[in-house]
């Protein structure tokens, strides 16, 4: 019998939720038969969101919401423009075959991918610029305190 998979502290594994990229299919499902369109811009649209949520091996990460909420930014413009011309499937397509629309809706899922990798970086400089300043308090302090009482304070 094969072993079950379990993580580093001796736990079982949390097996990966596939209730996301379930719940976008069925709402695209949904609206394929009722907004044709308005489906069509959505699945070209998000489509890197969908291979985020799959790309992403770490339960309760934020990768995937952060590259969603972007690429939604990017896709939503786009529906909008596509309901107030009429919501008609030749105008859907046209949009579709816009490459300036395909960089907006996966320019914004860039940015969302851009945020995912430089936000760590930024707040680990942020981090070691204020321990530095508190090293250099408490240096100061410490010198202080040894011109008060002299070399035998350090011990």
């Amino acid at each position: 019998m094969a072993k079950k998979k379990t993580a580093a502290r001796g736990k079982p594994a949390k097996q990966k939720s596939m209730t996301l990229p379930l719940t976008f299919l069925a709402v695209l499902g949904t609206l394929a038969i009722f907004a044709t369109p308005t489906a069509l811009v959505l699945a070209i649209g998000m489509a890197p969101s969908l291979v985020a949520v799959f790309m992403e091996n770490r339960p309760g990460a934020y990768t995937a919401k952060c590259i969603t909420a972007c690429n939604l930014a990017g896709v939503l413009p786009v529906l909008r423009d596509l309901w107030l011309t009429g919501h008609l499937l030749s105008q859907a397509r046209m949009m579709v075959g816009d490459p300036i629309v395909w960089l907006q809706m996966y320019g914004a899922a860039g940015v969302g991918w851009s945020l995912v990798w430089l936000a760590p970086l930024v707040a680990g400089v942020f981090a070691d610029a204020g321990h530095d300043r508190s090293v250099a308090k408490l240096e100061a302090r410490q010198e202080k305190l040894r011109e008060e009482w002299g070399d035998g304070i350090t011990g």
